[in-house]
């Protein structure tokens, strides 16, 4: 029979965080805020890995995760809250079971959307802080529009090949990233992908993002407001760089010198794919509850293969034709010739569903 100790802690809790309550700055009284916080972390990838596993482990009592992706072999050197046995599963559920099994005393909230201007404010409404492990410009632009207008402090991190930075961002208080990283496009950046990532950088600064959320959780100033930390393995430099809200940012600013641009979205995505192949993403603004039974039937009637058949999402192929359709609607589509035959593929595969 469960106990519950002081302040709502039952006795398996109090043994599971005795490490940190010990410490100074957290306590037990820091324990019952990081118990009562909300935190979404948007992005369960390279970053989101260890950010989630961190915070759950830590007791933040209710993550809410959002990715539109599934598990990839190549997913797998760098994002560790994975095994073998989850490629083709959602993101979101696969690291949801993962929690869960870490921390059974927290309430874990998976949900299978890609965030883009349409719903950003909607999936961080309610929350206490969010976690930025975006890996795309357009995505972070619109998070951080959505944090400003709702007031919401939130983490930002960014890794690639070896190097990697963070910032917290305090609407009101501090600059917002298009102060200090306005105007770029995805298009002229290099990807993971192509440039590939070192797992360590990684570790770094999702590390970096969690002591600087569980500071806010506990009521303590960041360290990293109004400053980019910038970190490079390869000679194993951290700087720090000072930044300061612009007045005439169009997103933060009290004297906007316009309005903020327009953010680059399209419904229908190509990204990079594997072995030269075309890969398309439909990334609707809305949960579509898409009925995933009649739509692996309608898979096996038209000679696709389901390979996971999960409770968020389903993975199919068909010769070159590969695809994964999540609950919410997104779909990705591999294999197809352009973004014609994409388009035609995904009605077929879920119109009326």
């Amino acid at each position: 029979m469960t106990r519950f100790n002081i302040q709502g802690f039952s006795d398996e809790e109090l043994e599971y965080y005795s490490r940190q309550i010990v410490l100074e700055e957290i306590g037990l009284a820091g324990q019952k805020k990081l118990k009562g916080a909300r935190v979404c972390v948007v992005g369960v990838g390279g970053l989101g890995s260890p950010v989630t596993i961190q915070l759950a482990s830590m007791g933040v009592g209710h993550i809410r995760i959002v990715d539109r992706d599934v598990v990839e072999l190549s997913n797998l050197q760098r994002q560790h809250i994975y095994g073998i046995d989850k490629v083709g599963y959602p993101k979101v559920e696969a690291a949801t079971e993962r929690l869960k099994l870490l921390n059974p005393f927290i309430e874990i909230e998976p949900v299978p959307m890609s965030l883009n201007p349409g719903n950003a404010e909607g999936l961080i409404a309610g929350v206490d802080l969010v976690v930025d492990c975006l890996d795309s410009m357009s995505a972070r632009y619109s998070l951080n529009r959505a944090c400003v207008k709702l007031g919401v402090p939130y983490i930002h991190g960014a890794v690639i090949t070896h190097i990697g930075n963070a910032s917290t961002i305090i609407p009101g208080e501090t600059a917002c990233l298009e102060c200090f990283q306005g105007n770029v496009d995805d298009d002229a950046l290099p990807t993971c992908a192509v440039a590939g990532v070192h797992p360590s950088v990684i570790s770094i600064i999702a590390s970096i993002q969690v002591s600087e959320a569980v500071r806010l959780l506990l009521g303590k100033p960041p360290n990293l407001a109004d400053k980019l930390l910038f970190c490079d393995l390869e000679d194993l430099s951290f700087e720090e760089i000072s930044l300061s809200r612009a007045e005439a940012c169009p997103v933060c600013g009290s004297e906007p010198r316009s309005e903020p641009a327009a953010i680059k979205h399209d419904p229908v995505q190509e990204i990079c794919g594997r072995e030269g192949r075309r890969v398309f993403v439909f990334a609707p603004d809305e949960d579509q509850d898409i009925n995933l039974t009649s739509l692996n039937s309608r898979l096996r009637d038209l000679g696709y293969t389901p390979s996971v058949e999960a409770t968020l999402g389903t993975t199919f192929s068909k010769g070159p034709v590969k695809g994964s359709v999540l609950k919410s609607g997104v779909a990705i589509l591999e294999g197809v010739d352009g973004v014609d035959e994409a388009k035609l593929l995904h009605e077929s595969l879920l119109q009326d569903l």
